[in-house]
């Protein structure tokens, strides 16, 4: 009678095993999507088009990164380096400070 005890087992090993959790929850536990290199703070230059703009670190680096929704000529922005990216666009992940 231990046959029907052992394929349950195996049954909910092979359900857990194989659920969406946890890989679901692996991202979050594993330290998730973050940079490990400082953030920049650049001044807006240039608003090109297409939506990206030219912008300068206070050591000099120019970059062309997304531009956001309100972003003005002069304003500061802070930037993380992407992760996760395919365009020299895309490297910096940029948001408004000023």
């Amino acid at each position: 009678m231990r046959h029907p005890a052992a394929v349950g087992t195996l049954l909910l090993a092979l359900v857990v095993g194989v659920s969406p959790m946890p890989l679901a929850t692996a991202g979050r536990h594993a330290g998730g999507n973050y940079s490990v290199f400082p953030r920049v703070v650049a001044t807006v230059m240039a608003l090109e088009p297409r939506g990206l703009a030219a912008i300068r670190t206070s050591e000099g680096a120019t970059y062309e990164v997304l531009t956001g929704t309100t972003w003005h000529v002069g304003d500061t922005v802070e930037c993380e380096y992407a992760t996760r990216w395919r365009a020299r666009w895309q490297a910096l992940d940029c948001r408004k400070t000023s």
